[in-house]
């Protein structure tokens, strides 16, 4: 036992005395392991405890805005059910006349009528009509009753003679028999908008209705919901009967602050309030914290004990892990070490720095085998240099490369590209299979005249049956213009040509003293090589282009693409097919790369295809289930005229066609809307800014669409209704003219000018004709 207590005191003494790489990272693997654990943890705690209040907050506010959403609906639809049963065609009638008739009808009417609303709004307690002619007050509960108390009597024609068509009246209405409880209840003049109603609708609506809602929705113990009104009356409350002191202006205080909190009664309160945009209702929730931190304290016990775990597990894992890190760095060391004795006073790192110097004697053997590589790689860089490979490169890193590769910098730099065409014909030194032999003969001959022609440059296979040739020339030089290039070329192009007996040809570029722009030299030489299609081979071709970049580089039509996506979305054909002849003329600036031009129009049917299945349409519809591949259709094409063609006739036809169906549908149905609209409400004081608000479009460009559909304009179709009611009124019924123009939407002035106008007679005119008759 004492041997073994040395040896492990031994061993550790060992691990914490010597500078060991192990040693340090299981200090960092440690530190790393139980800091983040620690942190997390504290930070879940007080994380859970805001997110639950949070997430209370959240809940609390779908609940009021339900709460809010049932109570504001159940509002507007007993309100909008007595104002239809105010418009509808009982107490549209004459009701003055009727009860000078028919007195009892009158009563009988009204019953039903009433009997009808509550029997569909059964929220309402109670729906009763006042007639103060005689004092009466009828309900489908009640029945018939007499006011007989005079101050209640006269507070109702004071309501009778106020200003107010519609009203809410939140608590108790004491004028009223079994009014005088708390709730809401809708007042309305019978009928609505008469110059002379003939009583009072009241509709109401006990506090028990919103706190059955409200019951639904409390879900801890202390919790209390209030509603009150834009002036902080109270409507409605559960788990309190009063509004605690100074919570109305608090929560006006607030304002879009949806969470706050709130002391009242020696209890601290997470408050959530919403305000309804219906009627402006406070909507308030009180939950007490305490029952919030209850759910906290026990997400606080399940996080220290998952910490205390993951402690204990990253512990272990963050020894074994640095066991299984530490182990290669181990085996490399003892691998290098060789047997060597330990050197107490370095670690790992100090080592393996000593083993560093002597590597950097081999590392210079190999440095100068690789300068005897140089020339090659010198050739591959400036290679993808004219490729274009470094354009991403900054000033400074391809200041580095030049350095490196020993390419000279700020030098005029020009390029020229050497073409050959291999003849079949008798008296040739080279056949078809001779190229690499070819290539390696040119590169020979360009080396031997530079060097005689004392100019610098840097010979490359293009490894495409071509050879480049980058020439620098110090800019003090340049007074001697392009003539030294251009006698060089030609020179070179007679030693090729007579020693390979080819047709050669040699492409020259301009000049530039920037290397970012060498690549666009290159291109401007392969132009003119490749121009010899067209003026005629074996000959020095000098680009003449000058500094544009248009022929070098084609670049795409974007906007023009994008208006054409635009012109067959809005089913615009004569826009689209302008488009795609601008995209044709966009074309010219590749006409040198027919490759371009077909890449070009396959994205522009890609966009074209899009735009189909943006809009609905099946490409199936374009092309037909058994058609071809569309992109082989372009790649058969010869020449631009013909793709526009079938463009248009494949494409732009059907998918325009397509939109203008789907606009005409939309159209009538929008139309039918507004003619619905107007048949419906003619009597009323209708505009076009209103129809085209229901149908959401401006006045202008719904009265463009009503033309279009109705053959007449707006306010010809209103008025044509108009008059066709009128003389349906004159016909079957006695009422007089300005009855008539009321019922009609007119004044009576108006009424008998626009009469007159259409038929060609006045009203009076008219009835008294057809009397004859």
């Amino acid at each position: 036992m004492i041997v073994l207590r040395k040896v492990l005191n031994y061993k550790w003494k060992r691990f914490f005395q010597r500078k060991t790489m192990f040693r340090n990272m299981v200090t960092l693997a440690l530190f790393v392991a139980i800091i983040p654990v620690l942190v997390v943890g504290i930070g879940s705690y007080l994380y859970s405890a805001s997110a639950v209040q949070s997430e209370v907050n959240q809940s609390n506010v779908r609940i009021l805005n339900n709460v809010s959403a049932t109570i504001d609906s159940t509002l507007d639809r007993i309100q909008n059910n007595g104002i239809q049963m105010l418009l509808g065609t009982f107490f549209s009638s004459n009701l003055t006349e009727l009860k000078n008739t028919n007195y009892s009808g009158l009563y009988s009417g009204i019953a039903r009528e009433l009997s009808a609303l509550m029997s569909g709004n059964k929220e309402a307690g109670d729906v009763a009509i006042y007639v103060p002619d005689e004092g009466y007050l009828t309900s489908p509960i009640y029945g018939g009753r007499k006011i007989e108390s005079q101050p209640e009597r006269d507070a109702l024609q004071k309501e009778l003679d106020s200003e107010d068509q519609l009203k809410w009246v939140i608590g108790p209405y004491p004028a009223l028999p079994g009014y005088n409880v708390n709730g809401v209840t809708l007042i309305a003049k019978a009928p609505l908008l008469a110059k002379h109603p003939i009583g009072l609708l009241f509709i109401r609506i006990d506090e028990a209705q919103f706190q059955n809602i409200m019951n639904r929705f409390i879900s801890y113990d202390g919790e209390q919901m209030f509603i009150l009104d834009a002036k902080g009356q109270l409507v409605t409350s559960i788990g309190s009967d009063e509004v605690p002191q100074g919570l109305f202006d608090l929560v006006a205080q607030k304002g879009s602050e949806q969470r706050f909190a709130f002391a009242y009664n020696e209890t601290d309160y997470m408050v959530t309030s919403i305000t309804s945009s219906y009627n402006k209702w406070q909507y308030i929730n009180m939950v007490p914290i305490k029952q919030l931190n209850a759910k906290s304290n026990g997400i606080a016990t399940i996080t220290l004990i998952i910490v205390a775990v993951c402690l204990v597990f990253g512990a272990l894992f963050a020894l074994w892990g640095t066991r299984r890190v530490y182990r290669p760095i181990q085996n490399l060391v003892a691998h290098v070490k060789g047997g060597q004795a330990d050197d107490a006073e370095a670690d790992e790192v100090g080592f393996m720095h000593k083993r560093w110097a002597e590597l950097s004697s081999t590392a210079n053997d190999l440095q100068q085998q690789l300068s005897d590589q140089l020339p090659l790689i010198r050739e591959i860089f400036a290679l993808q240099l004219l490729q274009g490979r470094f354009l991403h490169y900054s000033p400074d890193q391809l200041a580095g490369m030049l350095r490196r590769y020993d390419v000279p910098a700020e030098r005029e730099s020009s390029v020229i590209v050497i073409a050959f065409d291999v003849q079949t014909d008798g008296g040739v030194r080279f056949q078809e299979n001779d190229r690499d032999l070819i290539v390696f003969a040119v590169k020979n001959i360009v080396s031997e005249l530079l060097q005689a022609q004392e100019m610098e440059g840097i010979v490359i296979n293009l490894l495409n049956d071509q050879v480049a040739v980058w020439l620098f020339r110090d800019p003090m030089q340049m007074e001697e213009g392009d003539s030294s290039i251009k006698l060089f070329s030609e020179r070179l192009r007679v030693l090729v040509s007579d020693y390979l007996r080819l047709s050669v040809t040699i492409g020259l570029s301009g000049q530039s003293e920037r290397i970012g722009e060498v690549p666009e030299l290159y291109e401007e030489a392969l132009l003119a090589v490749r121009s010899r299609m067209i003026v005629g081979g074996n000959q020095v071709i000098a680009h003449t282009g000058g500094s544009g970049h248009s022929e070098i580089h084609y670049r795409y039509p974007l906007e023009i693409e994008t208006h054409f996506e635009n012109s067959l979305q809005l089913g615009d054909r004569e826009e689209a097919e302008r488009m795609m002849d601008e995209f044709a003329k966009s074309m010219e600036e590749a006409i040198h790369k027919p490759e371009l031009i077909q890449m070009s129009y396959y994205r522009l049917l890609t966009a074209a295809i899009r735009t189909a299945y943006l809009l609905g349409l099946d490409t199936n519809q374009l092309f037909g289930e058994e058609s071809s591949d569309p992109y082989l259709h372009i790649r058969k094409i010869s020449t631009i005229l013909e793709l526009n063609t079938w463009f248009k006739a494949c494409l732009v036809e059907p998918i325009v066609a397509f939109v203008h169906g789907k606009q005409h549908q939309e159209h009538e149905q929008l139309i039918q809307k507004v003619v619905r609209y107007i048949e419906e409400n003619y009597h009323f004081d209708l505009s076009l800014d209103q129809c085209a608000q229901i149908c959401g479009l401006s006045p202008h460009y719904l009265s463009k669409l009503f033309k279009k559909n109705m053959d007449v304009s707006f306010i010809e179709y209103l008025t044509k209704t108009r008059i066709d009611q009128s003389i349906e009124l004159l016909n079957t019924t006695d009422l007089s003219v300005s009855d008539v123009a009321e019922r009609v939407g007119y004044q009576t002035k108006n009424f008998i000018r626009v009469f007159k106008k259409h038929i060609g007679v006045t009203p009076g005119q008219y009835r008294g004709a057809d009397s004859e008759n």
